[in-house]
């Protein structure tokens, strides 16, 4: 206990993980059971002050197993939050995760607005609630869940701020929150359909809504101009070939020779944009050099990762091996001229993409695995 300090500090806590019957038993050490539970925020009763987020936050405890009731004492729900009596550490240096020793449980089903995740996802937003007429892209792009909530959103590609106005292309986001239940978000949207909302502004991005109602979805004819205009294909020519542009992904596809061998390539636009002007120039100019950006980028990913083969394959590989088993899957390029070469891994990492990324300047800046 050396670790943790000795004045106490009174915490709300909101628990974001906590022991079940799946999770096993905790360690034990003469009868005397380890056990802990982790918040991802807390506020100090004291000062008022909301600290732990973004960190790993433990609350733990030495306790004998019980045989009857909970086995460790604290029958924490995730999702909800205690008031408790914690001695916290005595070195906080560690940026990434902080130990708590629980004293005492003070209470328990404690409201505190300050934690509620509806309440801290609607201050991201102005008070003020507005009427739009929107045209929606397509549905929900997924969502996240947040305890008994989902956050989820579509993206919009234009709008009108009253019935009469002509509506102004634009690309934004609608997002809600919404009660978790079933498998399903309860709120849906149509793909190309107009809808009246109620919705209220992001206080610090010009392009994010949030949903507040949804009035109900219309046959407007002020954006049938719009959806035939997005329903037409965009297709780029170059002389490495024609790249098609997919709106929902704000990218042209198509695919180039590299060195001998099909690759696909993604161009990269700017969210709502089809010109795809810079981009494609910085493609142009890179296969006009490419055997040598190729042995670049071998080289940088076989100097960054060759060592980590052996976590990973039980073959002792040179380097010329390592960089003679990547094979070019994909390049993706940015507006601002960096690119992204993705190479299957010829089994080296288990079935893993290798990526390599370059600067404008041609300069590699990172090899990583995904996938």
């Amino acid at each position: 206990m050396d670790q943790f300090a000795d004045e106490t500090l009174e915490l709300v806590v909101r628990i974001s993980w906590c022991w079940s019957k799946k999770s096993g038993p905790f360690p034990e050490e003469e009868g005397m059971a380890h056990a802990r539970a982790r918040f991802d925020q807390a506020i100090d009763v004291q000062t008022g002050e909301l600290i732990g987020k973004g960190l790993f936050n433990w609350l733990e405890w030495v306790t004998p197993r019980k045989r009857f009731g909970h086995p460790y004492g604290y029958a924490f729900k995730e999702g909800h939050l205690y008031r408790v009596l914690v001695r916290p550490p005595r070195d906080d240096s560690d940026a990434q995760s902080h130990s708590y020793y629980l004293e005492k449980l003070l209470e328990g089903d404690v409201r505190e607005p300050r934690l509620d995740p509806c309440l801290q996802f609607a201050q991201e937003f102005g008070n003020a609630e507005e009427d739009r007429w929107l045209l929606i892209e397509d549905g929900a792009f997924g969502w996240a869940n947040v305890f008994d909530y989902r956050r989820a959103g579509v993206r919009y590609l234009a709008e009108a701020v009253s019935a009469d106005d002509d509506p102004q292309p634009c690309a934004g986001t609608l997002v809600w929150m919404e009660k978790a239940s079933g498998s399903h978000l309860k709120t849906t949207f149509e793909r190309l359909s107009v809808y009246h909302v109620r919705v209220r502004k992001s206080t610090s991005s010009s392009d994010k809504l949030m949903l507040v109602k949804v009035v109900g979805k219309v046959r407007d004819v002020r954006f049938d101009a719009l959806i035939e205009e997005y329903e037409k294909p965009v297709v780029i020519e170059s002389p490495l070939g024609s790249f098609t542009l997919d709106r929902h992904y704000d990218w042209y596809e198509g695919t180039i020779d590299y060195l001998g061998e099909p690759c696909d390539v993604l161009i990269n636009v700017e969210a709502g944009e089809t010109d795809a002007t810079a981009p494609l120039k910085r493609l142009e100019e890179l296969c006009q050099d490419l055997t040598r950006v190729d042995r670049l980028v071998r080289d940088y990913a076989a100097d960054e990762m060759l060592e980590n083969t052996a976590d990973w394959c039980e073959e002792d590989l040179t380097r010329d091996e390592f960089k003679q088993r990547m094979t070019i899957a994909s390049l993706g390029i940015d507006p601002d001229g960096s690119v992204d070469f993705s190479f299957d891994d010829g089994d080296m990492f288990a079935g893993h993409t290798i990526i390599v990324y370059l600067g404008p300047d041609n300069t590699p800046t990172e090899a990583t695995i995904a996938g």
